[in-house]
């Protein structure tokens, strides 16, 4: 009896829960309430590889064997086999025919799926042809589940039919949704299945209507048309998205998305993907806008807009020491505004600059030897283009020998540039050093270091130089070598005591460190500027050995640096507490300059720099920073940020301060004050209210405002979210800024699709300021 019994159960799995499984899995929204939304929903049991081969169990109430060749089984059958099981409350057997039929109280499980009928199922064994009437199933370990009014399974062609089929991610009566089709078809030997007259429904109402769509029943790749995509914005009016995937082979693929923009025009998008050998994959990807209609009577109204990315990486070996990049990002040499208006998912800007980067090299663990060229787009009127690298070796190697460390930084590049008037280079730079740790103890650590930067100078200098670049041509050498010795002495001191406040124990550590640097004074003034600028200061960067970022500059040092850092742990190790001080002395006035027309500091002392992060309770965090001109009492630069964050409420509070006389790079007017915050509160379990707001207090002008409401339910969401923001308008007014106002409404259907307008982001960072934490705080 159980072998002849045995093709009925896994006919029936192996049919109906493929189909409804890769018929309606997508993308599943994480529900508001676990208890609320999954309590009906099975934990998914996936079966073992062997369960076909495992022995099966047929029980039942009452066993009969007719004279016509029938095996009846009667109340409560079951037939288990592994995790599999199936129950009714009457199966009947021919076994002549092999045909079969089962009524009543129908319930199959597997583990991944659960399929339950009160009607009836009839199949036979040998041609394996099953038909299942008003059948209600639900995945195990997803929300997914829906009815079918008759479902048709045959082997000899692998195929399932689904008449009158629907689904849903809603819980029982709670239905918001449904996706309804009149039949359903699915080979299992495909990669989609197919679906005629499908309507979506909310509540009892049709809104959409497909007469024909195609669906994944498994996970791979067909060509094909995917879901559209419709957004509204004050910029491009109504937005829609049409994209087209094309399964070219196993390893290439590619995206074709027509965008129709209201009032731009009609644009196109194609990504294309490529894994050509073990390896290596790599993106080519690139937008086109013929013309854009919002150009109009511009001297730019015919130009095409558009924009073109490509990303690779590369592993040459199979242990991975000859590696290769290319990052390379573009759009048209007029088009400043192109990343601001069309907000493409490639590329990033910074400070208005694209890079394009080609990259490679061998890399090891004590030594790397690497090559690159790089160049950057500027999309900022008037701005210098910067130094091209064309191209840059640089090699690095460290070796540890016991207590000392040797190490060899060095580069060769060339500099070019595309701008007129503007000189050009090549720099070799070597910089050995030796590290010797005189002390290595949990309580203090000492090392000296001592090392040397040799670089050599071969400089292209026209006759005449862009004034922006702050040289005379005069003033810069053809052939320029510089020699500088430099010693460092750096050492930390540790202590700590128990103590205890308001009744709670604490651990508090007093660590001071100080650091000794001597570099010679070295006249530098006729080295061009080619990757070089000022240094922010902070505490890290106080015991440094680079007052300049980059190599053309050395600064000059006979300075003394001291500081401490003071941090408060609690019983569990968490970090509670961390405040840093510091401060540099010079013993000898700093002469090194960035131009040669700047004013020698007369300063002795840095700023007084100050840190400090505080973790009270695991809800309430603080950051704070400041840089105090001791000498002229002045506060060069602060911020304070004050955070409550807590089971998903969350409000942050900031102020930052720059004052202008210290931060000419900045181009400030007056000085900067800026206040601002954020939050994301749930009202209640179904409704959250998110806000951003942040205000130039000088210039009294808001910077960026948002107000977000939501309501979100187990199957079903609904977003608000109004903003307004400051935006430059690069092409027609460079000197000016917009003010732009967006309003987005977003109805998303929890695994299925997500219809409306705006971004479907409901975050409380606003777009021209993220959310992010600033604590340092070792938790």
């Amino acid at each position: 009896m159980r072998i002849r019994i045995i093709g009925f159960p896994l006919l029936f799995i192996s049919g109906l829960a493929q189909a409804q499984t890769g018929t309606m899995t997508t993308d599943q929204d994480t529900p508001f309430s676990f208890s609320r939304c999954f309590s009906h929903v099975p934990l998914r049991l996936d079966a073992g590889a062997d369960d076909t081969n495992a022995p099966i169990t047929v029980t039942a109430d009452v066993l009969n064997a007719t004279r016509d060749g029938k095996i009846l089984y009667q109340g409560d059958v079951q037939v288990v086999q592994a995790q599999r099981q199936f129950n009714a409350d009457y199966v009947e057997l021919e076994q002549q025919s092999r045909d079969i039929r089962a009524e009543g109280n129908i319930h199959f499980t597997d583990g991944t799926i659960t399929v339950e009928s009160d009607r009836t199922l009839t199949g036979n064994l040998n041609t394996k042809d099953t038909e299942l009437d008003q059948a209600r199933y639900q995945l195990h370990g997803d929300p997914g589940r829906g009815q079918a009014r008759q479902v048709r399974m045959t082997d000899e062609t692998n195929r399932v039919d689904l008449s009158g089929a629907s689904y849903t991610t809603c819980p029982p009566n709670e239905e918001a949704w449904q996706l309804r089709a009149s039949s359903v078809r699915v080979e299992q030997d495909e990669v989609f299945g197919e679906a005629w007259n499908a309507v979506l429904w909310l509540g009892k109402v049709p809104v959409f209507y497909f007469p024909y769509i195609k669906f994944p029943v498994k996970d791979e790749r067909q060509s094909g048309l995917l879901y559209p995509s419709f957004d509204l914005s004050s910029e491009h009016g109504v937005d829609i998205r049409l994209p087209y995937y094309w399964n070219i082979a196993p390893n290439y693929d590619a995206t074709l998305t027509p965008r129709y923009m209201e009032r731009r025009g009609t644009a196109a998008q194609l990504e294309f993907r490529y894994l050509p050998v073990e390896g290596q994959s790599g993106t080519l990807y690139g937008e086109y806008l013929d013309s854009d209609d919002k150009l109009g009577d511009t001297e730019w109204q015919d130009k095409a807009r558009w924009l073109f990315n490509w990303r690779h990486n590369a592993r040459f070996d199979a242990e991975g020491h000859w590696r290769g990049r290319v990052d390379y990002t573009k759009v048209a040499g007029w088009d400043y505004a192109y990343v601001d208006d069309f907000s493409p998912p490639v590329g990033i800007l910074v400070e208005d600059q694209l890079m394009q980067s080609f990259r490679g090299g061998y890399y090891d663990r004590s030594w790397q030897l690497t090559a690159e060229m790089r160049d950057y787009q500027i999309l900022k009127p008037e701005r210098l283009t910067p130094f091209q690298l064309a191209p840059s070796l640089a090699l690095t190697s460290y070796q540890h020998l016991g207590v000392v460390d040797l190490s060899m930084d060095g580069e060769l590049t060339r500099f070019t540039n595309d701008g007129r008037d503007v000189y050009e280079a090549t720099r070799f730079h070597a910089e050995p050093r030796l590290i010797y740790t005189l002390v290595d103890t949990p309580a203090g650590q000492l090392t000296a270091d001592a090392g040397a930067y040799y670089t050599h100078y071969e400089q292209d200098v026209p006759s005449q130089l862009d004034s922006r670049l702050g040289f005379n041509p005069d003033q810069l050498d053809s052939s320029a070598d510089r020699l500088l010795p430099r010693l460092r002495l750096n050492g930390t001191l540790v202590f700590d005591r128990d103590t205890s406040w308001f009744g709670q124990a604490f651990t508090q550590t007093l660590e001071p460190q100080f650091q000794y640097l001597y570099v010679p004074f070295k006249d530098q003034d006729h080295i061009g500027l080619y990757d070089t600028t000022d240094m922010r200061q902070d505490y890290y960067s106080l015991f440094s050995d680079r007052r300049f970022a980059g190599l053309d500059r050395i600064g000059d040092a006979n300075q003394l640096t001291g500081g401490f850092t003071s941090r408060i742990y609690d019983t569990e190790g968490i970090e509670r507490l961390r405040l840093a001080l510091a401060q540099s002395y010079n013993f000898v006035s700093p002469r090194v300059r960035l131009f040669p027309n700047d004013t020698a500091s007369d300063t002795k002392r840095s700023f007084l720099t100050f840190e400090g992060d505080l973790n009270l309770d695991g809800n309430w965090f603080v950051h704070t920073e400041a840089q105090q001109d001791t000498r002229n009492n002045r506060l060069a630069a602060g911020n304070i940020t004050l955070e409550y964050n807590r089971q998903g409420k969350l409000a942050q509070l900031g102020f930052r301060h720059l004052n202008q006389r210290y931060y000419p790079d900045a181009r400030l007017t007056d000085d900067l004050n800026q206040l601002g915050g954020t939050f994301s509160w749930p009202l209640d379990p179904q409704w959250r209210l998110i806000g951003g707001y942040y205000r130039d207090i000088e210039l009294n002008r808001n910077i960026d405002s948002l107000i977000g409401l939501r309501y979100d339910s187990c199957c079903w969401a609904v977003s608000l979210v109004w903003e307004q923001w400051q935006k430059e308008d690069k092409l027609l007014n460079p000197t000016s800024t917009l003010q732009e106002t967006t309003i987005g409404l977003r109805f998303e259907l929890k695994g299925l699709s997500s219809l409306g307008t705006g971004s479907g982001e409901f975050t409380p960072g606003t777009k021209l300021l993220p959310y992010y934490r600033p604590f340092n705080l070792n938790n």
